[in-house]
Formats: C-alpha cells, sequence, structure tokens
C-alpha cells in the first residue's frame, strides 16, 4: 500500500532537513482561508473532487521550491483557481484556430472542453499559464481525471472528447498526483510515467 500525499509530503519535508543535495530545497503547506474555500465551492461546485477539498481544507496547499529559489510546484488558492477558470474559458475565441471550416469548429469544440476543466495547479516549475487540471467530464470512482496540460495546448477536446480517449499516461487519484508531483520535483521521473 503507497503512502497518503500528506504522508509523503511529511516524510520528504524531514528528509529535507538533513540532506541538502536534492533538488528540492523545501515544501510547504499554506492554510486556505474557509471564505475563500467556500466561495470557491459555490462557484465550481460538486466539479471538485473531495480528495481535493480535504486535502486543501485540511492542509492547505502545497508548494515546492527547488534548490535554485525557483517554484517547482504551487497549487493555486481559491481565488487564484477562480481566476484561471474564467482565463482558461475566455482563451479560447472562435477565431483563434483560423477562418476555415474546420478551424472554426475546432474552436468551437474547444471552447465546449474549456467549460468543464478546471485548473488547480501551476505545473511544476512553469508559470506562463500550464496547469494541472481535473476533468469533471472524464471521471472513474476515484474521482475526476487528472492530467497537465500547456497554455498552447489546443488539441484537448480532440483528446478528450474522443469515444474513449488514451487517459494511460494520467490519474483520477488526487493522492497519486501529489506524489507525482513530489516526485517529479525530487527529479525522480515525469508526472505520470
Amino acid at each position: 500500500m503507497s503512502l497518503s500525499a500528506i504522508d509523503t509530503l511529511l516524510a520528504l519535508q524531514e528528509r529535507l532537513k538533513h540532506e541538502t543535495n536534492l533538488p528540492l530545497r523545501s515544501v510547504s503547506l499554506t492554510p486556505v482561508d474557509a471564505k475563500d474555500l467556500d466561495l470557491l465551492v459555490s462557484s465550481v461546485g460538486t466539479s471538485l473532487p473531495p480528495a481535493y477539498l480535504d486535502f486543501v481544507s485540511r492542509h492547505g496547499l502545497l508548494s515546492a521550491m527547488d534548490w535554485r529559489g525557483f517554484e517547482r510546484a504551487r497549487m493555486l488558492s481559491p481565488l487564484a483557481l477562480l481566476e484561471a477558470l474564467q482565463w482558461s474559458r475566455e482563451t479560447i475565441e472562435e477565431g483563434c484556430f483560423g477562418d476555415n471550416e474546420d478551424e472554426l469548429e475546432a474552436a468551437i469544440l474547444e471552447k465546449k472542453l474549456r467549460e468543464r476543466i478546471i485548473p488547480f495547479q501551476y505545473i511544476a516549475s512553469n508559470n506562463v499559464s500550464d496547469y494541472y487540471y481535473f476533468d469533471p467530464g472524464t471521471r472513474r470512482d476515484t474521482g475526476p481525471l487528472i492530467f497537465p496540460a500547456r497554455h498552447d495546448d489546443f488539441d484537448l477536446a480532440t483528446w478528450l472528447l474522443a469515444d474513449a480517449p488514451d487517459v494511460s499516461g494520467c490519474t483520477f487519484d488526487f493522492d497519486e498526483h501529489l506524489r507525482w508531483v513530489l516526485r517529479e520535483g525530487l527529479e525522480e521521473k515525469d508526472w505520470g510515467r
């Protein structure tokens, strides 16, 4: 049985006290204001996985810094998540792929998909609107699909709106996602691999 994300994080914090040659310098949790979390839940509703809400309300937001002082991971605050969600939904405009019929259709599909996915964490070592997302439209018993997407990735609709999207490199388990993020920060493996 694998450790929970919080147990993995606490073990890593202890390890960072004694080992100075790791790619990560610090891993921390920032408490979340209950009012902000209530606003997020009232705005997004049941699309957020219970495991995410439980982790954030009990432990806070994960942040990891590397040995150079750069962020390797940062979960978005509830207010930043709502802003990122709005940005993600407004990014796709009808003509953003071009003006021919296929390109307009692709933009419409991408906009439809962006209405349902929820950005919740910056991708490790990146701060240009590249996020890990929840996709409540693709789920299993453990929760919605969790996947990374770059800011210029406009093929998400082609992938996620397919009859049987290949999600083999993704997870539906929030704890597993956080363990993968920590492992990636330690440069042990890429997220999901």
